[in-house]
């Protein structure tokens, strides 16, 4: 005769194994959920822009607690990033190619808070990697033209133009324009009293470039 199992035997022992699989899934689930919603529930976010308040994208920022980094994120297209962290106090530190580093200082990070660091994050360019164009506007007598107009132009490779900036001389009849990154060749026009001089520079490698432009206007007397 064949044996048959006790049903109600197999029935027991299935529930408590039953029991088992599902306590040992709830406390897993239990431990995981606190732990993720905890480590989402509070950090940093902001926004990190250039001087000139453009977005900059794919910033490293990054937290850090006496020198060792704890957890790092990069800024989106438009600069944004948002950073999880744990209760405590941070160094914050934004990197990104051409820029020098910057750090936000002692920030403190409160349970279930995402702190908003601002939406002007602002970082300067690393003055070694930039090509910065300064000079002098003379008239024809050799003196100084004060708040002449001065336009710098990026020559492409085709030999089109685009224009980067404007800015205006000093009572020295001094400009200086922001520093530039990956242009090869520019052009700096100077206009004023209806006269206009340009000079043409290769910058080929991040450095200080100098010009002199002259323009064939009388100078100016003071009244």
């Amino acid at each position: 005769m064949m044996l048959r199992p006790n049903s109600a035997a197999k029935g027991r022992t299935a529930y408590k194994m039953l029991k088992r699989n599902f306590f040992s899934i709830f406390l897993t689930i239990g431990l995981v959920f606190p732990l993720a919603a905890f480590a989402q529930s509070s950090g940093v976010k902001g926004r990190v822009r250039n001087v000139d308040y453009k977005s900059i994208p794919n910033v490293e920022v990054t937290a850090r607690v006496n020198g060792k980094v704890v957890r790092s994120t990069k800024s989106d297209k438009q600069g944004r990033f948002t950073l999880a962290l744990e209760p405590g106090t941070y160094n914050i530190a934004f990197d990104a190619k051409g820029y020098g580093t910057g750090v936000k200082y002692d920030v403190k990070v409160k349970e279930n808070d995402f702190r908003d660091l601002g939406s002007n994050l602002l970082m300067t360019r690393d003055q070694g990697s930039l090509i910065l164009v300064k000079g002098i506007v003379f008239d024809k007598d050799n003196l100084s033209v004060e708040q002449a107009t001065v336009d710098l132009y990026e020559i492409r490779s085709d030999g089109s133009t685009r224009k980067v900036q404007t800015v205006y001389t000093n009572r020295a009849g001094e400009f200086e324009f922001n520093g530039l990154m990956n242009v090869s060749k520019v052009r700096v026009t100077a206009s004023a009293s209806g006269a206009t001089g340009s000079n043409v520079i290769d910058t080929d490698s991040p450095q200080v470039y100098r010009t002199v432009l002259k323009l064939p206007i009388e100078h100016k007397k003071d009244d």
